[in-house]
C-alpha cells in the first residue's frame, strides 16, 4: 500500500513539473517587465516610473535566478545615485547586500549593509537603520563572531524601542535567541524567542509568529524533543499560510519532512517533502527543488520501490548537475550507486560511487576555500566596528554643519528684518532720528564688548591648542621610544641572516610600533643553551633553527603591547621550556595568552594568527605549524601551500582547548619557504579600490622567486606602493622568505 501511495505521488510531481515547464506565468510576467523596462530606457521615462518596474523585477528574480536579481539592484541603485536619493540608495544597497548574503558572499554582503545603515542614519530613519544595522549583525553571526553580532543586535534593539518599533523589536529578540542557541543556551534562547512570540501577537503579526515558531522547534530539534519539534512547525506552517510566505511555508514543511525521516516515519515524510516540493517548485529551477528529489528518492529506496527512487535520483542529478550544486549533485550519486547496486548493476553501482568521491571531494576542497578564502577577506572585527564609529562620527559632523548653515541663515534672516524695520522706521519718523542715532551707538558700544569677549575666547582656544600639540608631542615622544624598544626586541636581520644566507626580511608596521612581530632562535641540543636567543652561530651540532611570524590582534600601541607579550611568551616556551615541536610551541602559546589575558573571565577577546616553521639542518627536516597563516614553499620549480589550521592563538572558543596540526617537509633538496602576515593581501587599492587579495598575493610570490632575495623584498614594496596608491595602510606587513635544505 505505501509503495502504491508513493508511486501515485511521484506520478502526479512529474505531471506537475510538466505543467510548470508548459505555462509558467512568473517567466510570462519577467518577459513582460523586461519589455516595459527596455520601453521606458528608449523613451526617457522618469526615475519613478524604471524603479516602478524594477522593484517586481528584482523580487521576482532573488529566490530563483539570485545574480539576475542582483543586476536589477544595481540599475535601481544607478538610478537612485542620479537622482541623489539618499533613502532609495541605502534601500537598494540593502537588497544588494541580501543577495550577497544569501549566496554566501559574507564581506561584500557586510560592506553593503554598512553602506545602507550609514545612509539610512544620515537621514534620521532610525527604522530602516536599525533593520541595517541587524542585518549587518547577521553577516557576523553566519561567520561565528557571535560577540560581534550579539552587539549589533542589541544596539539595533535599542533603536527599535526608541522609534516604539514593535515589529523591528521582535525581530532583533529573535536575533539575540539565535546567538543564544549557538551558544547552547536553550533556555536563554526560548526566553527571548517567547518575549518575540508575544510581541508578534500582540501586533497581530503572523509573518513574526511563524518566525519564533520556526526558532522555538530549532531549539526541541537539538534538544531532540521531537513532540514538540512538530508542534511548534505545525504552527509555524499555519501562520506563514495565513501572511501568505508560501517560500517560507515550503521550506517548515523541509523540516517536517526531515524531523519524521529522522524517526524513521516515512509515510510521514514523504508526505510532507512532496508539499514541499510542490513550492518550491512554483519558483523554479532553486536548490531546494533537487534537495526534495533526493529525499523523496531515499525514502523509496529504503521501501523497496527502486525504480521511481531511481527517476527521482537522476531527476536530480540532472537538475544539480546542470547548476553545479555539488552537495545535492553528490547525494544523487550515492542514492543512484545504492540503487544499481541492489539492483546488481555492479559495473554502474561503482561508476557513480566513483562521481560521488569525485564530487564529494570538490565539496570538501570547495569549502576549504570558502573557509580560507573568508578568512583572508572579511575586514577584521576590530577594524570594522572602527570604521562604524567613524562613518556614525562623520554624520554627525555633517549633522553639525547642517545645523550651523541653519543658525546663520536665521541670523541673517533676521538681522534683513532688522535693517528692513529701521529702514521704514529712518523713512517715517525723522524726528526720531537722533534716538535711533544713540540706539546704533549703544548698539556698536555692544559690538565692541562682544568682539572684545571673542578676543579672550580666542585667546583661550590658542592656549588650549598650544596644550593639545604639547601632549601629541608628548604621546608621540612615548610612541617612539616604544618603537625603539620594539626594534630592538627584535632579531636583528643579520643574525637570521648568518644562519639563513639567501633570505629577505620585509617588516613594514603601518604605525611607529607594530602588532605583527618576527622570532627567530637556535635551540642545541648537546649543550644547555643560554636564556637569551641572541647568540652567533656555530657548526650544525643537532641544533634546531625556529622562525616565526605573529600578527597579534589590531595594530599601533594595543597591537605592539600584544607584541612584546608575544615575544616573552616564545622565549618562555621555546627557550626555557625547550619545547621545538611547532604545533606543541602553538597550543602552550594559546594557553598561555588565554590565561595571562584571563580570557576565561573577561571579556578580553585579543589574540595573535602565527605560522612557525622548525629547521633540523642534520635530518634535512622542516616542520610547520599555523594558527590560520599559510606556509608557501617551492621545491624543483613546483609550488605549494601547506595551510595553518582555521584557528587562532586566543580570543574567543567554544571548545576547552586547541590543537594545532604538524606538518613536515623533506628539505634535502634545496627550498624556498615563504611565511607572512594578512597585511599585504588585505591592503585597499588597484583601479576600483578593491583588496590585493590572497591569490594574487601567492602568485607575485611565486613569480618572483627565482630573483635574488633583496630583488625580491624591492620588488614586494614597489608593488605595495603601486596598489595602494593614495590609500592608507590597512594593517602592518611582515612578510620572511629564506632558502633552507
Amino acid at each position: 500500500m505505501k509503495l502504491k501511495n508513493n508511486i501515485i505521488c511521484s506520478i502526479l510531481l512529474t505531471l506537475y513539473s510538466v505543467c510548470a515547464l508548459a505555462y509558467s506565468p512568473t517567466t510570462n510576467q519577467l518577459d513582460s517587465l523586461n519589455k516595459k523596462l527596455q520601453s521606458n530606457y528608449e523613451n526617457g521615462a522618469s526615475s519613478a516610473e524604471n524603479i516602478a518596474v524594477l522593484r517586481p523585477l528584482y523580487e521576482l528574480t532573488k529566490v530563483s535566478s539570485p545574480y539576475l536579481a542582483l543586476e536589477y539592484a544595481g540599475q535601481a541603485l544607478q538610478i537612485a545615485v542620479s537622482d541623489d536619493n539618499t533613502a532609495l540608495q541605502a534601500e537598494w544597497y540593502e537588497a544588494i547586500a541580501d543577495i550577497y548574503f544569501e549566496q554566501k558572499v559574507y564581506y561584500l554582503a557586510m560592506d553593503n549593509y554598512f553602506q545602507a545603515y550609514s545612509l539610512y542614519k544620515s537621514i534620521d530613519d532610525i527604522t530602516r537603520s536599525a533593520y541595517a544595522l541587524l542585518r549587518y549583525g547577521d553577516t557576523y553571526f553566519i561567520q561565528n563572531v557571535e560577540g560581534v553580532a550579539m552587539s549589533n543586535y542589541v544596539k539595533a534593539d535599542s533603536l527599535f524601542i526608541i522609534s516604539t518599533y514593535n515589529e523591528g523589536h521582535a525581530e532583533a529578540l529573535m536575533r539575540i535567541g539565535r546567538v543564544e542557541l549557538g551558544r547552547y543556551q536553550y533556555d536563554k534562547a526560548l526566553e527571548y524567542f517567547n518575549k518575540a512570540l508575544a510581541i508578534a501577537h500582540s501586533i497581530n503579526n503572523s509573518k513574526l509568529q511563524a518566525t519564533a515558531y520556526s526558532y522555538m522547534a530549532e531549539v526541541y530539534d537539538l534538544d531532540e524533543d521531537f513532540e514538540n519539534e512538530e508542534k511548534y512547525l505545525n504552527l509555524a506552517v499555519t501562520k506563514y499560510r495565513m501572511a501568505g510566505e508560501k517560500y517560507d511555508m515550503a521550506k517548515v514543511y523541509f523540516s517536517l519532512g526531515e524531523m519524521h525521516f529522522k524517526n524513521e516515519e516515512y509515510d510521514n515524510s514523504y508526505t510532507n517533502f512532496m508539499r514541499a516540493c510542490n513550492i518550491f517548485m512554483s519558483f523554479g529551477t532553486i536548490k531546494q527543488v533537487p534537495a526534495v528529489d533526493n529525499r523523496l528518492g531515499r525514502i523509496n529506496y529504503i521501501q523497496g520501490d527502486l525504480g521511481t527512487a531511481e527517476i527521482q535520483a537522476k531527476r536530480s542529478l540532472s537538475t544539480a548537475d546542470q547548476n553545479q550544486w555539488l552537495d545535492e549533485k553528490a547525494e544523487a550519486l550515492l542514492l543512484l550507486s545504492d540503487i544499481n547496486n541492489r539492483l546488481g548493476r555492479t559495473d554502474s553501482a561503482y561508476l557513480y560511487l566513483r562521481r560521488f568521491t569525485s564530487a564529494n571531494d570538490s565539496i570538501h576542497q570547495a569549502k576549504s576555500d570558502e573557509s580560507f578564502s573568508e578568512l583572508q577577506v572579511t575586514i577584521s572585527t576590530q577594524e570594522k566596528e572602527k570604521e562604524l564609529a567613524v562613518a556614525e562620527q562623520t554624520i554627525q559632523r555633517k549633522q553639525n554643519v547642517t545645523n550651523l548653515f541653519i543658525i546663520i541663515a536665521i541670523i541673517v534672516a533676521l538681522f534683513m528684518v532688522y535693517v528692513f524695520i529701521n529702514f521704514r522706521r529712518t523713512k517715517k519718523m525723522n524726528t526720531l532720528l537722533t534716538k535711533t542715532n544713540d540706539e546704533i551707538n549703544r548698539k556698536n558700544g555692544e559690538i565692541t564688548k562682544q568682539r572684545d569677549q571673542l578676543e579672550h575666547v580666542t585667546a583661550e582656544l590658542r592656549q588650549r591648542n598650544d596644550d593639545i600639540e604639547a601632549v601629541n608631542e608628548s604621546i608621540n615622544s612615548s610612541i617612539k621610544y616604544a618603537a625603539r624598544i620594539q626594534t630592538a626586541m627584535l632579531p636583528n636581520a643579520d643574525f637570521i641572516h648568518k644562519h639563513f644566507p639567501d633570505g629577505f626580511l620585509y617588516f613594514h608596521p603601518r604605525e611607529m610600533v607594530s602588532g605583527d612581530f618576527y622570532w627567530f632562535s637556535e635551540v642545541k641540543s648537546q649543550r644547555p643553551p643560554s636564556l637569551f636567543r641572541r647568540k652567533d652561530a656555530s657548526e650544525d651540532d643537532g641544533s634546531k633553527l625556529i622562525l616565526s611570524v605573529i600578527d597579534c590582534t589590531g595594530h599601533g600601541v594595543p597591537g605592539a603591547f600584544m607584541s612584546m607579550l608575544g615575544d616573552a611568551m616564545l622565549n618562555q616556551i621555546i627557550n626555557l621550556q625547550k619545547i621545538v615541536q611547532p604545533d606543541q610551541i602553538l597550543n602552550e602559546l594559546h594557553k598561555l595568552v588565554r590565561t595571562t589575558l584571563q580570557q576565561e573571565t573577561t571579556e578580553n577577546n585579543d589574540g595573535m594568527d602565527a605560522a612557525i616553521i622548525v629547521v633540523d639542518k642534520a635530518t634535512h627536516k622542516l616542520q610547520f605549524a599555523g594558527a590560520k597563516n599559510p606556509l608557501i614553499y617551492i621545491q624543483d620549480g613546483k609550488a605549494e601551500k601547506i595551510n595553518g589550521d582555521l584557528k587562532s592563538i586566543g580570543g574567543i572558543q567554544k571548545e576547552e582547548e586547541h590543537t594545532f596540526t604538524c606538518h613536515e617537509l623533506d628539505i634535502t633538496a634545496p627550498t624556498t619557504i615563504y611565511i607572512y602576515s594578512d597585511g599585504y593581501q588585505d591592503q585597499f587599492g588597484g583601479d576600483k579600490g578593491r583588496k590585493f587579495m590572497a591569490k594574487r598575493f601567492r602568485e607575485l610570490l611565486v613569480e618572483n622567486a627565482t630573483l635574488p632575495f633583496d630583488q625580491q623584498n624591492e620588488l614586494l614594496y614597489k608593488k605595495f606602493i603601486e596598489w595602494r596608491g593614495t590609500t592608507i595602510q590597512m594593517d602592518d606587513t611582515t612578510i620572511l622568505g629564506v632558502k633552507v635544505s
